[in-house]
């Protein structure tokens, strides 16, 4: 009689392979632990708030310093004049300052320029020291796309200020020989008006009025001339004189 793997009462014979399955699995699939659908949508959304949390705390520092002028993205002139202002106004011998529009440089820089007015009656080391000062005030005034720039007017003299202070120091020094030549009543030391300011010596312009007429104006301009390309190869010389 044949075995075909059933017993008597029609029941199936146990398959040696369950018996491998249930030694490895166990024997109930209940036994296998399963993490909840409400476990993971809570989960879920603990991670999402917390990512939410720290994209609110970037955006809110970003624009925090955006709107101080401090954030690299949007450059503020307006910021860094002010800061300018409050710099330079408390220095002996200034009389007014005041702010013109600002020069776009590229796509997110800009040339905040200003003309600091002073005393005309400073002695030669006040007028130094206060030249000085506003280059240590346009260099720390600046930064996020931003450089200060201004022109110091201090009378018979206007002289070009930026954060480099021993350029600022050697225009002022060139502008107070140029004063000194027979003939000449007005120096201007700066680079080109409307240009971009520059403290390359060949991007300097040096521009020199006198009433001097004819026959005069000729050596007023060789002296000029020479003077300048002592302290500045390359510069720019001009002579105004009345036509």
């Amino acid at each position: 009689m044949s075995d075909d793997g059933t017993d008597r009462h029609g029941q199936r014979a146990l398959d040696p392979q369950d018996d491998d399955l249930d030694r490895v699995f166990g024997p109930e699939t209940s036994s296998v632990p399963t993490r909840t659908r409400a476990r993971t949508w809570f989960i879920i959304g603990g991670s999402v708030l917390a990512v939410a949390a720290v994209i609110a705390v970037v955006l809110g520092t970003i624009i925090g310093s955006v709107q101080n002028g401090i954030g690299g993205v949007f450059p503020r002139p307006d910021v860094a004049l002010d800061r300018f202002d409050t710099r330079v106004r408390a220095l002996p011998g200034v009389t007014d300052v005041r702010h013109h529009a600002p020069s776009k440089t590229a796509f997110a820089s800009y040339d905040a320029i200003a003309t600091v007015r002073a005393d005309p009656a400073l002695d030669p080391v006040a007028r130094r020291d206060l030249v000085a000062a506003i280059s240590r005030a346009a260099d720390e005034s600046g930064g996020n796309g931003v450089r200060v720039v201004a022109v110091a007017d201090l009378g018979t003299l206007q002289i070009g200020v930026t954060g480099a202070g021993a350029v600022a120091a050697k225009r002022l020094a060139l502008a107070d020989t140029l004063d000194h030549i027979g003939g000449v009543t007005e120096v201007r030391c700066s680079w080109e008006r409307g240009g971009d300011p520059s403290d390359s010596a060949r991007d300097q312009s040096i521009v020199v009025r006198t009433p001097g007429r004819g026959a005069a104006v000729p050596p007023i301009v060789a002296r000029v001339t020479e003077e300048t390309q002592k302290v500045f190869p390359g510069a720019d010389v001009q002579v105004i004189a009345p036509e």
